[in-house]
């Protein structure tokens, strides 16, 4: 007897759940990785209408079934034909947000292990995933596994740093640490608190740079006024002269 086919309106009723309550990060070393993950994603992103960060976000690949789950520490969505907003997307529904996981990152707190992570590369090996990192903060320790053909692959990560095949940014690991650069090895990603003052420390820089111009123009402005005062007392002088 021939089974009878499942009728997909059926899977518009599932409930997707957006929360397992449970915190994004276990220690601060975790918390502060995945911040400075994420806002370097979203500063480098900024601007593109196609491209979503999400944080600790439930991501369910396949329609109708919610037990298929993950929640990176830090995912880049790509491919998005409308960005939705953060109200709009508490959790990555891929069938109906459209684009795919270009980036998966896992940051492992205290009570994560290595196994765990083998079976979350696993999920996203088997979910289309092109990229997937995994740090540990504690030891030092930096994974990569690229997605060559059908299968994610690791690939070494040199003390000159790896650039990221889907991103294009320069990771390393630098005294422990995970340091991101912008593509082209450019400016250090640093934590939202460092950014801050950086950004501050800039506008500072600006401003008295502004300031210094603005004085060097003052001085330049005084100088061609005295070269006119001296070019017309010169004139009386040679028209004084001419005229005995």
């Amino acid at each position: 007897m021939a089974m009878p086919l499942i009728d997909d309106r059926s899977l518009d009723h599932v409930i997707y759940p957006e929360s397992d309550d449970e915190p994004m990060s276990e220690c601060a070393l975790q918390g502060l990785a995945i911040r400075t993950l994420v806002l370097g994603f979203e500063r480098l992103y900024s601007g593109r209408d196609d491209v979503f960060v999400g944080a600790d976000q439930f991501w369910y690949p396949v329609k109708g079934e919610p037990k298929i789950v993950a929640a990176p520490d830090t995912m880049v969505v790509v491919g998005l034909p409308v960005k939705p907003t953060l109200r709009e997307i508490g959790s990555y529904r891929q069938w109906e947000h459209g684009g795919h996981v270009a980036l998966a990152i896992e940051v492992l707190s205290p009570s994560n292990t290595w196994a765990e992570m083998v079976r979350k590369r696993q999920f996203y090996d088997r979910h289309g995933v092109d990229e997937y990192w995994v740090f540990d903060p504690a030891a030092g320790a930096l994974e990569v596994w690229v997605r060559e053909a059908d299968a994610l692959s690791e690939r070494a990560v040199p003390e000159t740093g790896l650039v990221s095949p889907t991103s294009g940014v320069l990771l390393k690991v630098v005294a422990g640490e995970l340091a991101v650069h912008d593509p082209g090895g450019g400016r250090r990603w640093l934590s939202p608190l460092d950014e801050v003052a950086r950004a501050e420390h800039e506008a500072e820089r600006a401003e008295h740079e502004a300031a210094r111009a603005e004085h060097e123009a003052a001085r330049a402005d005084a100088a061609e006024r005295r070269l006119s005062e001296l070019e017309a007392r010169l004139a009386a002088l040679e028209r004084t002269q001419s005229g005995t």
